[in-house]
């Protein structure tokens, strides 16, 4: 996207750089670094390991947790993925979804001749739950303005929610009276 972006007209540029910017969880550090390591070209991957060993031991040892931020400055004029950002200036922390693998494991992946699979957790975000509360969000945007308009709006709208009765079954229905 960012090598694509680069043909735009530099009033076009003006307008996109900030959204990409904005947007560019891609770019943090952690997620370049699991690109890395599956990437297809072996001194990529070596260039991964290394990074990824240092940032286990530089951890904190009294388990610190890391922030997870955009990174604060960009490189548009970048040909790679993994110079997207200054890796002197981000904190570079593991990412978590290899902190289980072992230094051996992780070696071993890394040097394979062929592009790596690696199979990583499934993390479940879209729940029956978390539609819901989109769908409420989405509900307060479009209402009211402002974002202590929205939280009144969404504070109410769930406290009106806990005050209806719930039915579990058609008999919890039968049985109820107003």
């Amino acid at each position: 996207m960012l090598v694509k972006s680069r043909y735009l007209s530099p009033k076009h540029k003006k307008i996109v750089d900030p959204v990409i910017h904005r947007n560019a969880y891609f770019a943090h550090p952690e997620n370049l670094l699991l690109a890395m390591m599956t990437d297809h070209r072996p001194h990529i991957r070596e260039l991964g390991l290394r990074r990824v060993m240092k940032a286990r031991a530089e951890a904190h040892p009294n388990g610190q947790i890391r922030r997870f931020k955009v990174p604060a400055k960009l490189n548009f004029n970048a040909v790679e993925y993994f110079d997207m950002i200054d890796w002197a200036v981000c904190p570079i922390s593991e990412p978590p979804v290899i902190k289980a693998m072992t230094d051996t494991e992780l070696r071993d992946l890394i040097t394979t001749e062929v592009t790596p699979t690696v199979t990583f957790p499934k993390f479940r975000s879209h729940t029956q739950a978390v539609e819901r509360h989109v769908k409420l969000v989405t509900e307060a945007a479009i209402a009211v303005c402002g974002q202590k308009s929205r939280d009144g709006f969404i504070r109410a709208r769930v406290a009106s929610r806990q005050l209806m009765p719930t039915f579990e079954s058609k008999r919890d229905f039968s049985h109820f009276t107003l």
